[in-house]
């Protein structure tokens, strides 16, 4: 089995979701992976994170790979109406900095808090997915909250899909869909 693939397949499921015309919100830019994926398959990305660490990481990729419908933005996800309204869809890689500080983490408050306002510019058939890691305490926490949350979500309104390994004894990430099938009345 491939090491990474609630990843792989978060990825296949971004490019089959999305198009050239749109636009997407990075939430958790990381090390630039995810940006760097979507960059060529979409209109634009914004990217977001709070670390210069991960915002310089992408902007070397970004560079590199010569990408240039890319905007990266040092602040949390939680303003990203500050700088977007209009988006397809959004992803979110949460936890911490993969060889950064281990303490400076995504929180079940902030994530929550921006999750419920992209849900209200989210268009209908727009997403949201957001790759949940429980293997550190902080990841329990918000896994839990994060399902908590989700399950006052309206089901006529959106449809919400989980991915997992269940027989995994390493607590492997899995991933969440937030699809908008209709607009709230």
């Amino acid at each position: 089995m491939k090491q990474h693939l609630i990843l792989e397949t978060a990825h296949l499921l971004l490019a089959h979701h999305l198009s050239e015309n749109d636009v997407v919100i990075d939430a958790t830019v990381g090390n630039g992976h995810d940006t760097l994926f979507l960059s060529p398959k979409v209109s634009h990305v914004y990217a977001f994170d709070i670390q210069k660490q991960a915002l310089d990481h992408t902007q070397k990729l970004i560079e590199s790979h010569q990408l240039s419908n890319v905007t990266l933005i040092m602040d949390s996800h939680e303003h990203f109406a500050k700088y977007v309204t209009a988006f397809k869809a959004a992803i979110f890689n949460l936890g911490y900095l993969p060889g950064g500080d281990k303490d400076i983490t995504t929180t079940s408050e902030t994530t929550i808090k921006t999750v419920q306002s992209m849900l209200e510019h989210l268009p209908v058939g727009g997403f949201i997915q957001i790759v949940v890691y429980t293997g550190h305490e902080q990841g329990k926490i918000e896994s839990d909250h994060l399902k908590d949350y989700l399950r006052t979500l309206c089901i006529e309104q959106f449809k919400v899909m989980k991915i997992e390994l269940p027989y995994q004894d390493n607590q492997p990430p899995y991933i969440l869909i937030i699809h908008k099938k209709k607009d709230g009345s």
